[in-house]
């Protein structure tokens, strides 16, 4: 407000001493031309557009340095913060793209890991059962086959119920001992097939084929079919199918009755 009075009184006041300049000088100088009072005029407008010139200079440069920016530069500066703080969606996409790829790698790394933990667990089973396996007995049969004693059927349900436990290795203790204690009774071959079982429980795949064929050297056996059924099965599991067709066939000769020919038929179609 003071500003805007301050300017005002100046111009009254050039324009006050102008007329009385004019008015002084008429007489003197009645044939000066209309063109010099014009320039004179001029001059004096122009030193006051200059004036007013410095002015706004001076009063952009306060503005300037009170952090104030001018009207007409203020949408320019929003724009172009607004532009410098807006996301770069392209380079965000590329961003997630990347983590997804690491994260299918580490997958595929985790599933290699686990296949090859399992091989080496199948191996570590393997190698156990072989190195606990119990020394087993030459059993010698008289041919005549008796009743087995009451401690004899009660250690043989333990032994069984070792197995069906999957107490393996303690099966295969017991059922030994009771060959060694009573060899000619009517479950002794029972005990020779239950530790062939139970080296097939192991993994012990060429162990049990050696179990499972000491049953046929019992006579007249309840467990001969039986016996060759596992034997065709331990040579698939050993990746022998040749031999595994075989051991079914033979099954198929022998016990033509035996209610494990269908299963027998089963496995040679998928042959």
């Amino acid at each position: 407000m003071n500003s805007r009075f301050t300017k005002t009184a100046v111009w009254v006041g050039r324009f006050t001493f102008l007329f009385v300049f004019l008015l002084g000088c008429g007489a003197s100088r009645q044939n000066g031309s209309v063109a010099d009072e014009a320039i004179n005029l001029d001059d004096l407008l122009g030193e006051d557009e200059m004036s007013q010139v410095g002015n706004e200079s001076e009063q952009a440069e306060v503005l300037r340095l009170l952090g104030i920016a001018p009207a007409e530069q203020q949408p320019q500066n929003a724009d172009f913060t607004t532009i410098s703080q807006r996301p770069d969606p392209d380079g965000m996409q590329a961003d997630v793209d990347l983590l997804k790829q690491e994260l299918s790698e580490k997958d595929k790394e985790i599933m290699q890991l686990r296949s090859e933990l399992t091989d080496k667990e199948l191996k570590i089973s393997e190698m156990e059962a072989k190195t606990n396996v119990p020394a087993q007995p030459n059993v010698h049969f008289t041919g005549q086959l008796s009743e087995p004693s009451p401690q004899f059927k009660s250690r043989y349900q333990n032994a069984l119920n070792q197995y069906k436990a999957r107490s393996y290795n303690e099966a295969v203790s017991v059922f030994s001992e009771l060959l060694l204690s009573e060899p000619n009774n009517t479950l002794s071959d029972n005990c020779q097939y239950w530790i062939g079982e139970s080296y097939y429980g192991l993994i012990n795949y060429n162990q049990a084929i050696t179990e499972f064929e000491k049953v046929f050297s019992f006579p007249n056996s309840n467990k001969n079919d039986d016996a060759q059924l596992k034997l065709g099965l331990c040579y698939i599991r050993l990746g022998d199918k040749s031999q595994a067709r075989a051991e079914f066939d033979r099954l198929l000769a022998i016990h033509p009755n035996s209610e494990y020919v269908s299963l027998a038929q089963k496995y040679i179609a998928k042959m």
